[in-house]
């Protein structure tokens, strides 16, 4: 299809074109960060898709997303990004399980808390899109955070091999098992606009994710759903488990599930150079019509270790080096809106937040685009 007729039925397209004078589409921040600041621990944040049944989790996953609507932006997440076990050992056996359930419940859960925003503002603005997240395989590996800047114990990240160390029919089984046609067709009932298939760090994976996105490219376009897929990199030319950048944006031009590629969960000082390696080969591939996508982490190193004396949470600024507490632009005074703002005249089109990016971060950014695109009309 020629690019005029992808941009009719493509929602991120159509969003961006409908936003006329705003360049770039705002989505929310870290849901389990915002999960964190009301009150709920890691374990419950983490654990929150399967405890909906918990009228407490519930509340507090329906507020954090009305959180995020009310703070200004485009494109809301599902809570769908853990939805399974941490059951992989090393070299073990992938046992798939259903997870249609827990999809369709997260799903059901955002789609009420637009509906309320949309009757509460009545306010003539758009209806935010629904983006359901769907996670790495690296997140059902045990003892393995999916994040590219984490710190483990001496002589345990066993995962920073190709295909996280497991045969390709696996990481397809639990892909396939993400993106079921029941989940995708209560999906298209919901109005999910897109997938937003993230923190990928393996370049076996990213081939893996694409033949299964090819193999629903029928089902997706009947439901008008499209695809963004986002790496987590550890640093300007690898991949968490050391395949180029370059290759894999290689791969996710070719196919044509594919809308938009990009970057999240990485280090935010890492981001602008990345904007520019993949607008190069997306130019290079002449797949410029899909668009860059960014939403870093605080640039906190996530410790998949015990903790120490000390310690009192898994992130944490590094003690010393890149990121060290105070480092211009990957410190803790950093600020968010400033660098997102830059990334957004770099040519990002999809610009928000991941892990410790905060609801006040986004709606500062939100508050700051706006008012940038008034003083340029």
């Amino acid at each position: 299809a020629n690019s005029e007729t992808e941009s009719d039925i493509d929602p991120l397209k159509r969003r961006l074109e409908h936003l006329h004078t705003q360049p770039c589409l705002i989505l929310d921040g870290g849901l389990g960060t915002a999960l964190n600041e009301l009150g709920l621990n890691e374990d419950d944040a983490w654990e929150a898709p399967k405890r909906l049944a918990d009228k407490h989790i519930r509340e507090c996953v329906k507020r954090a997303h009305l959180d995020f609507l009310e703070s200004g932006v485009d494109i809301l997440t599902t809570n769908t990004y853990h939805m399974g076990e941490r059951m992989i050992e090393f070299g073990a056996t992938y046992q798939d399980f259903d997870v249609n359930q827990v999809a369709i419940e997260n799903i059901t859960l955002a789609k009420e808390a637009i509906d309320e925003f949309m009757v509460k503002k009545n306010d003539g603005r758009l209806r935010p899109l629904m983006a359901m997240a769907v996670s790495s395989f690296s997140t059902v590996i045990k003892g393995r955070a999916e994040t590219a800047n984490r710190e483990v114990a001496e002589g345990v990240d066993y995962c920073r091999y190709e295909g996280f160390g497991v045969e390709e029919h696996l990481l397809k089984s639990y892909f396939h098992s993400r993106l079921t046609d029941v989940i995708l067709r209560h999906a298209q009932q919901c109005q999910v606009g897109v997938l937003a298939i993230e923190t990928l760090g393996d370049g076996a994976e990213v081939g893996v994710v694409c033949e299964v996105l090819e193999s629903k490219g029928e089902v997706l376009r009947d439901a008008g759903i499209s695809a963004w897929v986002t790496l987590t990199c550890s640093d300007t030319e690898t991949v968490d488990t050391g395949a180029s950048v370059t290759h894999c944006v290689e791969i996710l031009a070719r196919c044509q599930q594919v809308s938009g590629v990009g970057i999240n969960c990485t280090e935010p000082h890492l981001i602008a150079p990345l904007i520019d390696k993949i607008k190069g080969v997306l130019r290079d591939c002449n797949a410029q019509d899909k668009l860059v996508v960014v939403y870093p982490n605080s640039g906190e190193t996530y410790l998949c270790r015990e903790l120490e004396e000390g310690e009192t949470e898994h992130w944490a600024w590094k003690r010393n080096g890149v990121g060290e507490e105070g480092t211009s632009g990957v410190g803790e005074e950093w600020r968010f809106e400033e660098e997102a703002l830059k990334w957004v005249e770099q040519g990002a089109q999809v610009v928000g937040g991941c892990c410790r990016i905060t609801l006040t971060q986004i709606a500062h950014f939100a508050d700051r685009l706006k008012d940038k695109n008034s003083d340029d009309s």
